[in-house]
């Protein structure tokens, strides 16, 4: 399908009263995007944003204006980021964002061909369900929800082509006003790599940046369009979200004392110390970090895990682990600190409670004292140890730079440092692994926060959307319009396991701040074999408020 004339004199301004019928426009953006499959990592998320620009390109508009549509490689040979610009009046301008990438569909099984053709999907699934023996809640609710017909099943139509979708015809409409009633300007800003370490939006933070002083746009606020989850009647999922959870992924790596496992007391367990480890984090609230009234969802282990290649019966030397630590106000430090605290304790329990069984089972136990360490302060010591060791350092990293996977990164680095190192356990390293997504929220941006928060707080009320504060989805809002400090990207680079460019930001590059919340879809079981949006609202209802909150940030007097 391509745009013709009589399509795009369809996309009309809406009314003054408020009412516009955005579902045609919506729906045809939607369909027109799921017909590309864009999955992460493949053909269809290198070329997704040429094709789209291709569409826009056939806009009157854009056709006056080529230089206002553009594309940003997201990093070399990679996919691109796409840029289109609608000029108005004066330098005011809402960024609208989100992702066009998604993740596999290989867990629709032999649906998977169906997987972005809605409508032949959802008659598969149906007869799937209605074969299904015995089925539970989760089958029985996406039953009724694609045999009542609200909900649009297919890969990315939740996460979150729905949104790109919104924003889109907002776009059309926003173009079909007369130029000089167009107060303020609006600019599209769509990205991959979210699903995987949002290499598309860091990118584009510095385009961004250089757009703004090429065109003399003042960025006002950002709109991210990603989508949430609502397994009810839709209520918690028709909501505007002032902020971001952030996330970090501390690792740990245990080394004990390895021993005969006919003789144990002579050694220290790496495994029960990381097992209590996680015995002390695992969905403990306690460690659930809260602000603005609302927590994150407490640490969760990603992967725990020896490196034992053959069998013997010598306990395993070393054992690590990975953590999904969720924040809303804590510091990359903080986390650090509790991780360390945590470690420590653990650490300290175990040795008591073997030294207790020793006495009890009449045997000596290995002299041990714990010692904790972060991976920075391990680093650092085994580089000095030797010249040769930064060279050999330097050259490991260079080959990492293309490694996507941060725990496969990680545990390299790790390894490497320990086995250089003259340190014996009971010993544990502690770090980050991957990427940190800093939490954002408006209030933290002064007079410009205020004005969204006041214009959200009346579209809400317009609209009848929930005001939330923290968007529990990890997402690439994290990296728009709220830079860190150098000081804390330093160190974080400096706890950093593989500190290569996939992993972690310059904190020499400058970026601009402006706050920013979400406003999207919402649906059920996204990333699932029975991901669905839930449609009248994806192609009505969002993209009214979506042009409702946009117009008020533009208006002259906001």
């Amino acid at each position: 399908m391509t745009i013709t004339s009589s399509d795009v004199s369809d996309a009309d301004a809406p009314a003054a009263d408020g009412s516009h019928d955005w579902a045609p426009r919506a729906r045809f953006w939607l369909d027109r995007l799921l017909s590309w499959p864009s999955e992460g990592g493949t053909a269809g998320e290198q070329t997704l944003a040429l094709k789209l620009a291709d569409e826009l390109a056939r806009l009157p508009y854009f056709t006056a204006h080529p230089q206002q549509l553009w594309r940003q490689p997201a990093w070399p040979g990679g996919p691109e980021n796409l840029f289109a610009l609608a000029r108005g009046q004066g330098r005011q301008t809402v960024v609208l964002s989100g992702h066009f990438d998604t993740v596999t569909s290989h867990n629709y099984g032999p649906l998977a061909p169906l997987a972005n053709r809605p409508e032949e999907l959802r008659s598969a699934l149906l007869r799937s369900l209605h074969a299904a023996e015995a089925p539970g809640p989760s089958l029985q609710r996406a039953l009724h929800d694609l045999e009542g017909g609200e909900f649009l099943p297919g890969r990315g139509a939740l996460d979150m082509k729905s949104g790109l979708a919104a924003g889109l015809a907002v776009l059309e409409a926003w173009l079909a006003q007369p130029e000089d009633e167009r107060q303020g300007n609006l600019l599209i800003m769509f990205s991959p790599d979210e699903e995987d370490s949002s290499r598309g939006a860091r990118a584009a933070r510095t385009e961004l940046l250089s757009a703004a002083h090429h065109w003399g746009l003042d960025i006002a606020a950002g709109i991210n369009l990603d989508a949430t989850s609502d397994q009810g009647d839709g209520s918690a999922g028709r909501a505007i979200y002032l902020g971001t959870v952030g996330k970090l992924l501390p690792v740990v790596c245990f080394v004990g004392r390895d021993t005969h496992a006919g003789f144990p007391f002579e050694g220290v367990s790496a495994h029960a110390m990381n097992a209590e480890l996680l015995r002390r984090l695992e969905l403990n609230p306690a460690h659930a970090d809260a602000a603005h009234g609302e927590a994150a969802p407490p640490p969760v282990c990603l992967e725990a895990r020896d490196f034992r290649a053959q069998y013997d019966v010598t306990t395993p030397q070393r054992v690590w682990s990975a953590y999904n630590v969720l924040s809303h106000a804590r510091t990359p430090q903080q986390v650090l600190e509790l991780m360390l605290s945590e470690t420590q304790a653990a650490m300290q329990a175990v040795l008591e409670r073997h030294r207790a069984f020793a006495a009890e089972a009449g045997q000596a136990f290995a002299d041990a004292q714990p010692q904790v360490m972060t991976l920075g302060e391990l680093r650092e010591e085994v580089l000095a140890a030797q010249p040769q060791h930064e060279r050999d350092y330097t050259a490991l990293l260079s080959e990492l730079v293309a490694e996507t996977n941060p725990l496969r990164a990680s545990q390299r680095v790790m390894h490497w440092l320990l086995d250089r190192s003259e340190r014996r356990g009971p010993l544990a390293v502690v770090g980050f692994g991957s990427l940190h997504y800093p939490h954002t929220h408006l209030s933290r941006h002064g007079a410009a926060g205020e004005r969204l928060q006041a214009a959200v707080q009346a579209v809400a009320a317009q609209h009848s959307l929930q005001m939330r504060h923290y968007f529990a989805g990890i997402s690439d809002m994290s990296f728009i319009g709220t830079p860190l400090d150098p000081g804390t990207l330093t160190e974080l680079q400096r706890q950093l396991a593989a500190p290569t460019p996939n992993f972690c930001d310059d904190p020499h590059t400058a970026h601009l701040s402006f706050p920013t919340v979400n406003l999207g879809p919402w649906g059920r079981d996204y990333h699932q074999w029975l991901e669905r949006v839930h449609l009248p609202y994806a192609v009505q209802g969002l993209p009214a408020a979506v042009w409702d909150l946009t117009a008020r940030l533009l208006k002259s007097d906001a």
